[in-house]
C-alpha cells in the first residue's frame, strides 16, 4: 500500500461506441472536474468521435465494434493503464458521469483500508439527467455497478477477464465481474455516499418509484435473459468448464 506522502497515479476507462457526443462530453467533464488528479482513458469500439481526440486524456480506437458491451475496449484500456504504472484503475461508462468527490473518496477508502478493490455507491438518473433517488442496490455485497469499480494493483491480475469473459455475458458483465472478484478473494470495501451518477435506461428503476417507463426502455428480462439463454443452451460439460474458469480455477 502506498503512504498517504505517495501520489497516487489513476486511470479512469471509458469505452464508448455510439453515444451522442454531448453525453460523451458530460462522463469526460466529470473526470476532469475530480478534486483527486486521473487520466481518462477514453477507448473507441470501432465508432470513434473526432472530436474526442483533441480531449484531455487518453483517446483508443479500436477497428471494429466487439458488442461485448464495452468489455474489449475495457480491457484494452485497461491493460494500457496498467502497463504504464498507474496505481489504480477505475471505470465510468460513457453514460455515466462522477461526482466531484468520487476519485479522492475513493483513494481515501483505500488509504484507510489498503484493500484491493474499492466500491462505490451511485444515485439513478433520467436520460435528462434529472435525479431519480440513491440506489442502495450497489451496496459493495451483492452488486456492483461497473462504474463503481476502483482496482488497486492487487486486483490488476483479474483484468484479461473483461476480455476473456464471454461475450454472450456481456449484458451482465457487472454482475460476472463482481462474481470473479468473489471467486479470487480479492479485499474490498465500500463507499456508502454516492459519487457516481448512472442514466438509467431500465423500466424497473422507473417503476420503482412510481413513474411510467419512458418508450424504449428495457426491462430486465430484456437486459439480461440472452445472457441467462446463453447459459441454459450449454451442455453440462461446457457449462462446467465456464463454471472452473469464473471460481478462479482459470489461466487468469
Amino acid at each position: 500500500m502506498t503512504t498517504s506522502d505517495d501520489p497516487l497515479r489513476v486511470a479512469v476507462i471509458t469505452p464508448y461506441y455510439q453515444e451522442p457526443v454531448d453525453v460523451l462530453r458530460r462522463c469526460h467533464e466529470s473526470v476532469l472536474e475530480q478534486t483527486h488528479p486521473c487520466t481518462h482513458f477514453l477507448v473507441s469500439d470501432g465508432s470513434p468521435h473526432a472530436e474526442v481526440a483533441g480531449w484531455q486524456g487518453e483517446h483508443i480506437q479500436l477497428g471494429r465494434p466487439h458488442g461485448d458491451n464495452g468489455n474489449t475496449p475495457r480491457a484494452v484500456g485497461s491493460l494500457s493503464a496498467m502497463n504504464r504504472d498507474f496505481d489504480a484503475i477505475a471505470y465510468l461508462d460513457a453514460d455515466n458521469w462522477y461526482w466531484p468527490q468520487h476519485i479522492a473518496a475513493m483513494v481515501a477508502l483505500y488509504r484507510q483500508t489498503g484493500v484491493a478493490i474499492c466500491t462505490a455507491s451511485r444515485t439513478i438518473h433520467r436520460a435528462d439527467g434529472s435525479l431519480m433517488y440513491v440506489d442502495y442496490e450497489c451496496n459493495g455485497e451483492s452488486h456492483v455497478d461497473t462504474s463503481c469499480l476502483f482496482f488497486l494493483r492487487p486486483a490488476f491480475r483479474i483484468m484479461p477477464y473483461w476480455a476473456t469473459m464471454p461475450r454472450q455475458f456481456g449484458p451482465i458483465c457487472d454482475r460476472a465481474m463482481w462474481q470473479i472478484i468473489l471467486a479470487h478473494k480479492l479485499s474490498s470495501a465500500h463507499y456508502a455516499q454516492p459519487t457516481v451518477a448512472f442514466r438509467t435506461q431500465y423500466e424497473f428503476h422507473f417503476q420503482r418509484i412510481g413513474e411510467t417507463p419512458p418508450p424504449g426502455a428495457k426491462s430486465n428480462a430484456e437486459s439480461t435473459g440472452s445472457a441467462w439463454d446463453w447459459w441454459d443452451s450449454l451442455a453440462p460439460e461446457v457449462r462446467a468448464q465456464w463454471k472452473d474458469y469464473f471460481s478462479g480455477e482459470g489461466p487468469c
